[in-house]
């Protein structure tokens, strides 16, 4: 390229200024009077479509019973002149701003009231006479219209007493005043409000879903997804004996040589580990907090659909959808917004076939999971190392081993067989070989009533028996054991002790519904099936998360630059919203896609024929790590081939 073609050819230069429209700039008049930021129109058909959204999800009748409550209790009497714009009008442009993958801010709502609507969508949202005055301050009417509804379940401004208007930084007096203030119970009711509120936004978004689509009759997985927040002044570090934090102080101020009170103000945020799965995830421990290891954040709960059967093809299925939702405190209240979460779902009709969930909810105190049996809601789940293995059984005598109960004379190397496959003593095919004949040892249901109670039997019982046992006689309507595939019990494994156990010498044994509840599930610990269901479930739920971490950048918090737990709340509910019209979207209109292009005789060829299954570069060259119990692999030094010489 010569020096010549790097020269500005002002022939073209000359031809900028007749783009230019105001002053001697080159920007529209269109642009400066609106700021920056998006400038597509939302017409009438958006903002009517989006309306009878928010008027379907029914949370403006609840708005306005819970406003009035709070000025009840606040002695203040109902009255006054009427908003600028009501509920409805600012939920619909906040849920048209988040579709289209723009921030929470009121700057953005103040925006697109004032420069973005065309006059027929003034009309359908009622606002157009606001526009007769052309001083009008839209931020004013944007930021009262937003915080009066983040105001009807944030507790902490509405709390008789309790004075703390924008979620201002307190100090120690400010904090322990505030605390002497606060009504816990009237805090838990707002809580429970703010729950409901986002749950109905997540139900309207599901109810948008064909008819034919819509699942009511469904598996479903729960997991955790941290949300970072807004605010630098974290809680005090708390004493590892009682909990209660520990007020602080600044170092010197080298004016007046006296030390000043470090002030809070997430109050509801709490550290959490950047680092996923790191064990140490109380930030008391650490002597000083990293921001490398640690951010403020809450932590929000949530519960999506999954296939029944986790082998089945996801594109024949309409899309995985996230169906409750909530936002809370890190590491507190774990099993309690879980089972809230399921109350919600259940009184809006759902029947849940099917509850998969992590490591971080099995190890829950026996409650949690007590309540899961009395909702009748069969798990799947993970199990942390010390409820592996041989653990707290001796029903009529029997050992139990990871939620089942077997016979006692049942060899060692199958009890411990899966620590022994972890530790890496068992290959995956001698380890599924091991989980099958120890399932021939399991006791056998005999009965099960209608409280949900079992009656076990021994293995070696009843018309079709899955073990022979000395101390057991075959029935007479039993297949031989020549002609059975069978286990046999050696005598040298039976003690004398084992002929007085209950359920060696009795018919059956009962167990109750609430026995050893923390390690039973629904499906046999370790089978293939477990592996295939549960690794599906989980697969699903790290995707939704992931896809609505990114989807909304909830790492960066100028998108919602909001204090406090409820206004969080109210932003996650917009982009739960959102996440699931767009994968709505996205399947219906591939759906219409594919119709079409079949209709015209261009249907669509896919990659992968049903039956075929195509490996992935990584897979097949032995490169993926993406396993439960990856293969040592030891790196060596590279060294670069020797080169044959180049030809003469």
């Amino acid at each position: 390229m010569t020096a010549l073609a790097n020269t500005w050819d002002n022939t073209v230069a000359a031809t900028f200024d007749v783009l230019r429209t105001i002053g001697e700039g080159g920007l529209t008049e269109a642009e400066v009077k609106a700021g920056p930021g998006p400038m597509t129109p939302i017409d009438a058909h958006l903002a009517q479509a989006w309306l009878d959204r928010v008027i379907q999800s029914q949370v403006l009748p609840p708005l306005g019973v819970w406003r009035r409550r709070n000025r009840e209790r606040a002695g203040k009497r109902n009255g006054g002149p009427a908003p600028a714009i009501n509920d409805a009008v600012i939920l619909t442009i906040a849920l048209i701003l988040v579709i289209e993958h723009s921030s929470v801010r009121v700057q953005d709502m103040a925006r697109a009231l004032q420069h973005r609507l065309t006059p027929d969508a003034r009309e359908v949202l009622g606002i157009g006479h606001l526009y007769d005055n052309p001083f009008t301050n839209w931020y004013f009417i944007a930021h009262r219209a937003i915080h009066r509804v983040i105001a009807t379940f944030d507790p902490y401004i509405t709390n008789d007493g309790a004075k703390r208007n924008q979620w201002k930084a307190m100090s120690y007096e400010d904090r322990i005043a505030w605390e002497a203030a606060v009504d816990p119970e009237f805090v838990a009711e707002l809580n429970a409000r703010a729950e409901w509120f986002m749950n109905a936004l997540v139900e309207m978004s599901l109810q948008q879903q064909a008819r034919k689509y819509r699942r009511k009759k469904t598996s479903m997985t729960i997991d955790q997804s941290g949300v970072k927040a807004s605010a630098v002044m974290a809680r005090w570090k708390r004493d590892p004996n009682t909990g209660k934090e520990i007020p602080q102080k600044n170092a010197l101020d080298p004016t007046t040589n006296e030390p000043e009170a470090r002030r809070v103000r997430a109050l509801e945020a709490d550290w959490v580990t950047k680092k996923k799965g790191a064990k140490k995830r109380n930030a008391d421990e650490e002597e000083r907090i990293s921001r490398i290891k640690w951010e403020l954040g809450y932590m929000a709960n949530i519960i999506i659909d999954v296939l029944e059967d986790p082998n089945s093809d996801k594109k024949l299925f309409a899309p995985q959808l996230i169906r409750a939702i909530s936002l809370g405190t890190p590491n507190k209240r774990i099993g309690g917004h879980a089972i809230s979460l399921l109350d919600s779902l259940q009184g809006r009709g759902y029947e849940l076939t099917r509850l998969s969930f992590d490591r971080g909810y099995s190890q829950l105190k026996d409650e949690f999971h007590e309540e899961l049996v009395a909702r009748g809601i069969p798990v799947v789940k993970d199990y942390v190392d010390r409820q592996k293995g041989i653990t707290n059984g001796a029903i009529g005598n029997s050992v139990m081993v990871e939620g089942r109960y077997y016979c006692p004379s049942t060899p060692m190397e199958l009890l411990e067989s899966t620590k022994l496959w972890e530790q890496g003593k068992l290959t995956n095919e001698e380890y599924w070989a091991a989980r099958k004949k120890l399932e021939k040892y399991e006791l056998i249901l005999h009965e099960q009533k209608a409280n949900g109670t079992l009656r076990l039997s021994c293995p070696a019982s009843g018309s079709s028996p899955t073990a022979s046992c000395p101390l057991r006689e075959l029935q007479r309507t039993a297949v031989p054991d020549e002609e059975a595939d069978r286990v046999r019990v050696q005598p040298s494994n039976i003690t004398d002790r084992q002929k007085d156990y209950k359920v060696c010498c009795q018919k059956s044994v009962s167990v109750k519904p609430t026995t050893h509840v923390q390690q039973r599930q629904k499906l046999r610990y370790g089978s293939k099936e477990w592996f295939d269901t549960y690794r599906a479930d989980r697969n699903s739920s790290e995707s939704s998360n992931d896809l609505l971490q990114k989807d909304h950048n909830l790492e960066n918090t100028m998108s919602r630059p909001m204090h406090g737990l409820a206004a969080q709340q109210f932003a996650l509910a917009l982009f739960a919203v959102a996440s699931n019209m767009r994968r709505i979207i996205k399947f219906e209109h591939d759906v219409y896609e594919t119709e079409r292009r079949a209709a015209a005789g261009r249907a669509p060829q896919p990659r992968k024929q049903p039956d075929e299954y195509l490996k992935r570069a990584r897979d097949r060259n032995s490169e993926t790590r993406y396993m439960r119990n990856p293969p040592p692999r030891k790196l060596v030094p590279w060294e670069p081939l020797e080169l044959p010489p180049v030809p003469a």
